[in-house]
């Protein structure tokens, strides 16, 4: 079954990147809880199955153990809809999971200045006036590197590439950066005279 994904917006991505750490655990938190909880509506599920065969066994009047049944009956109701309500919980639980996962995954595949811009102003949590002067940008500059990387992570985020595609997003601006400072140390050693080893 494939898990249906999120709708995200900018303040979803900012919430994610401020806190990624924080709110991955406490999903999986509560996951872990609502698991143990599920696990003890089971088992009284079970319990009250057991009881109510054995209570209603037998009986060919009404009375008591009728109403007894009846009881049982309607708890074991309310049971089963907590225990289908806990099941809902948990998928939505999954779904955020996922989601968290994947914009950090998208994050990870922009590239090189649009990462710094949202790593400092989010991840680190520095002021605008400093990343300014840590990345030598203009406001404007800094202003559209961050909407350019909001949007970057919407459209992969939103996409059909799978988590691995998008980790792999970067690599081809990897390899030409490679390229080109390989290209620059060999022109500069050309121009020293100096053969490479």
């Amino acid at each position: 079954m494939t898990m249906e994904r999120m709708e995200i917006d900018e303040n979803y991505i900012v919430r994610c990147l401020s806190g990624y750490e924080t709110l991955l655990e406490d999903v999986r938190d509560r996951i872990r809880f609502l698991h143990s909880n599920m696990a003890t509506t089971d088992d009284v599920l079970e319990s009250l199955q057991m009881k109510k065969n054995y209570g209603t066994a037998g009986t060919s009047g009404g009375g008591r153990k009728k109403d007894l049944g009846d009881l049982l009956e309607r708890y074991e109701e309310n049971e089963e809809r907590y225990a289908e309500f806990l099941k809902m919980y948990i998928y939505q639980l999954m779904q955020e999971e996922e989601s968290l996962k994947r914009v950090w995954i998208c994050y990870q595949g922009l590239p090189y200045r649009q990462r710094a811009v949202l790593k400092a102003l989010y991840v680190e949590h520095k002021p605008w006036k400093v990343v300014r002067a840590e990345l030598r940008m203009s406001h404007s500059t800094l202003s559209n590197n961050r909407s350019s990387a909001i949007q970057n992570i919407r459209q992969l985020y939103d996409s059909d590439f799978t988590d691995m595609q998008i980790m792999m997003y970067r690599q081809p601006e990897l390899e030409k950066q490679r390229e080109e400072k390989d290209y620059q140390e060999q022109l500069s050693l050309w121009q020293l005279g100096v053969k490479k080893t």
